[in-house]
């Protein structure tokens, strides 16, 4: 037996694991939800734990409804040893055989209960915020935080006691004929195949040259989504996309929008009078 049936058959063995951590990172579909970042190495390593246990929990399942898998048939596939001429080959060939649908059934099975394990565990932990509690389950994912102002809950940013409706964006891009400052509302971001923050999209979005700085004396009134500055001019256009790699420096400020409810002072005489 050649290399390749044993590596597939470990590909197969732990890829529970691998399925467990990626549903877990990702969340439910179409949810904007942190993603992992952690290097192959580390999905590997995790992968492999999961993996483990799972196939311990799983085989003590299927043995309470009846079902005994032939362990020792699958250690000898997975080593690719049969003895001197093969003496268990024969015994291993006709495990698989009379097993085929089981073993198919067993693996089937595991996918999907460690998808949706992964799925609802990535629930719980933002159902409950865990991840805002604690670093042990918080997603390796620094920019959603950042830009949902989700950072401002941390425990160790307990302090701030800041709501958050908005985020206000202010970056300083290159281009051929200077630097400009761009500023706006975060209103989407996206990430690349590997999980690092692609584009920024803004609305309200408006820019200006970066040499137009105030001069020290002047005063410097706060940036905000409804300050007014002659220095800026506004983009026409629904959304501003920023691509993150062309970004050279970038400022976040996040704000909370306060409705005030108020009355006419005549108005409230007559109510007074009624």
């Amino acid at each position: 037996m050649n290399f390749a049936f044993p590596a597939l058959l470990v590909f197969l063995l732990l890829l529970p694991g691998i399925v467990l951590r990626y549903s877990y990172a990702r969340g439910p579909w179409g949810w904007a939800s942190p993603t992992s970042l952690r290097r192959v190495s580390e999905e590997l390593a995790y992968g492999v734990a999961f993996a483990l246990v799972l196939h311990v929990v799983w085989l003590a399942i299927v043995g309470r409804l009846g079902y005994q898998p032939d362990v020792d048939a699958m250690f000898l596939l997975l080593v690719g040893s049969f003895g001197d001429g093969g003496d268990h080959l024969d015994r291993v060939r006709s495990s698989v055989a009379a097993h085929y649908g089981g073993v198919a059934g067993y693996l089937v099975s595991l996918y999907a209960a460690a998808g949706i394990a992964g799925n609802l565990g990535h629930r719980a932990v933002r159902r409950l915020k865990l991840d805002h509690l604690t670093k042990t389950f918080r997603f390796d994912n620094y920019w959603y935080y950042m830009l949902t102002g989700e950072v401002l809950d941390f425990r160790e940013n307990a302090g701030e006691g800041r709501a958050v409706d908005g985020v206000y964006f202010s970056a300083v891009v290159d281009h051929a004929s200077g630097s400009y400052l761009y500023r706006g509302i975060v209103s989407d971001f996206t990430f690349d195949r590997d999980g690092a923050l692609d584009t920024i999209v803004l609305t309200d979005a408006h820019r200006r040259r970066l040499v137009d700085d105030r001069e020290e004396e002047e005063p410097t009134a706060h940036v905000g989504p409804v300050e007014p500055d002659e220095r800026y001019y506004e983009i026409r256009g629904d959304f501003l996309i920023l691509r993150y790699a062309e970004i050279r420096t970038l400022n976040l400020d996040y704000f909370a929008v306060t409705l005030i409810e108020s009355m006419p002072a005549a108005l409230e005489g007559s109510v007074a009078q009624s």
